[in-house]
């Protein structure tokens, strides 16, 4: 290419490129986040915040694991803020599992990684957003100057970031109908596997991230999720939530055109 040459007949090869990338898009969902550097991300079974998470390319590294380990692919793709990573923790309420009720809360928040994106290493400070492992690493100096000190945005503050970069829409027409779908589907397919007691509830935190279109994708579950309040966001969100909790497992029971703040019923099986 350098020194002048050309592929003969280059239209025809795009063409059949195109179609080729077409028909693998119907059979592979998640082609528009994969990447080349086949990197696939490893939790430890029973482990929470963070621990032990990494970031491999070695099948050989992968495979001598053990079963007590998840391995994902890893979104080679996400979505970035600055050129930085980011995930989104969305709280949702099960009040019931027979029938299966499920309640999505209406705001969330971002978490950020201190350092910039690339997959030029897998160190787990560039790939994990997880709080646990990101409030004891110091941000990037090169980091961009608009990215939260506290590495956290209310999903206020990312749907203005939306606005400027000219996407508002996303939030209502790909993200939010993607995350509750994602719930849903998720809940009806673990619901066998639950132990439940009658006349209790359960709040989950569940963790997504985005593709470079918007597109949501669960990365996992988390039961009794962390509500600390030790960021300026967390404050914001967790005192009104836990009394919107109230409101829906107390006062809705007895009336269902109570005031239940910020949580929706988006499913409930008949």
């Amino acid at each position: 290419m350098h020194h002048g040459a050309h592929i003969q007949n280059s239209d025809k090869y795009v063409d059949y490129c195109h179609q080729l990338l077409c028909k693998l898009r119907r059979v592979n969902p998640q082609l528009d986040i994969d990447g080349e550097k086949n990197i696939w991300i490893s939790k430890p079974r029973a482990l929470s915040r963070g621990r032990g998470i990494r970031c491999r390319n070695d099948l050989k590294d992968i495979c001598s694991l053990g079963w007590k380990w998840v391995v994902q692919k890893y979104i080679e793709r996400p979505l970035l803020v600055y050129g930085t990573k980011i995930d989104l923790r969305q709280h949702f309420l099960i009040t019931d599992w027979y029938p299966l009720t499920i309640w999505f809360y209406k705001h969330s928040f971002l978490r950020f990684s201190s350092q910039p994106f690339t997959l030029e290493s897998l160190d787990t400070a560039i790939h994990v957003c997880n709080s646990a492992i990101q409030r004891k690493l110091k941000n990037a100096p090169n980091r961009h100057p608009n990215l939260p000190e506290e590495n956290m945005w209310h999903s206020d503050e990312f749907k203005e970031y939306l606005c400027t970069i000219g996407k508002e829409q996303v939030w209502d027409s790909i993200i939010i109908p993607g995350m509750k779908k994602a719930l849903i589907h998720t809940m009806k397919a673990a619901r066998e596997n639950v132990k439940y007691k009658k006349n209790s509830y359960d709040l989950f935190g569940s963790d997504f991230l985005f593709g470079e279109n918007f597109q949501p994708w669960l990365l996992e579950i988390q039961y009794k999720p962390d509500i600390t309040k030790d960021t300026s966001v967390m404050k914001k969100i967790v005192p009104p939530m836990v009394e919107d909790i109230l409101r829906v497992v107390i006062d809705y029971k007895d009336d269902p055109n109570c005031n239940v703040g910020g949580f929706e019923l988006i499913y409930k099986q008949f």
